[in-house]
């Protein structure tokens, strides 16, 4: 159990500094540069025809029980999909365990790069779209997280982390899992990228721009780890 209790404690340390540092990144006060981009994203979703964001949110709140799904599965998935994945890693595939944790981080740590070169507002602080930012309220808890608020970063929208890390675990379900059945393991990803679109926090680019940063954290982890490379797996499938 101290190997679990390390990585738990690991997980902790990670998550303060990825915070701490996301916040260190982070705009002083509402910059052009932030809306700036943002006008990118949006005018590069259009120019494509595929400017869905207000669209979406408008047609998850029209179903019932919609805007409920979308702003808890936002709310609690990011952590808890984090500690039912390592938990599986660790009880059923240990001998990859050090390779996806230091994935993971690495992911994490080039993702705070981008927010530093590329800050983006998200869709919910343009006016003039119709959306609703429906998360505020449940990520305060209440309230009860509000001291929490200043440090959050956000025009941290380009990588959406929330969609990046279910790649991440598709990709190492992909690798290691071998049930025919594991391409279901894809269903988390488009329900996240659904989920952070129809609550205004990201722009559909940001999960693109997501799946970039998993790979090249990916590359970067496997030229320092490449014997533990999970994919090897697959040779004996």
């Amino acid at each position: 159990m101290w190997d679990l209790a390390r990585f738990v404690l690991a997980f902790l340390v990670l998550m303060f500094v990825y915070e701490l540092a996301r916040d260190f990144v982070s705009l002083s006060e509402p910059a052009k540069a932030a809306y700036d981009h943002a006008d990118q994203i949006i005018s590069a979703e259009r120019a494509l025809g595929l400017f869905v964001e207000p669209d979406l949110q408008r047609a998850i709140h029209a179903i019932p029980g919609g805007r409920f799904a979308t702003t808890w599965f936002y709310t609690i998935a990011y952590t808890t999909a984090y500690v039912l994945f390592f938990l599986w890693v660790f009880f059923r595939h240990r001998r990859h365990m050090l390779f996806l944790h230091t994935w993971y981080w690495v992911t994490n740590g080039v993702a705070v790069v981008v927010y530093w070169l590329y800050p983006l507002a998200p869709p919910r602080f343009i006016e003039g779209l119709g959306l609703e930012d429906t998360t505020k309220a449940a990520l305060e808890l209440g309230g009860s997280l509000s001291w929490f608020q200043p440090f959050r970063n956000l025009y941290a929208a380009m990588p959406s982390m929330h969609v990046g890390q279910t790649i991440l675990y598709a990709l190492t379900v992909m690798w290691i899992v071998r049930s025919g059945r594991r391409w279901l393991v894809w269903v988390l990803p488009a329900m996240m990228l659904v989920t952070v679109m129809a609550t205004a926090n990201h722009y559909w680019l940001d999960a693109v721009g997501s799946a970039v940063v998993v790979l090249v954290a990916l590359a970067i982890t496997t030229a320092a780890m490449r014997r533990l490379a999970p994919w090897k797996a697959l040779r004996a499938k």
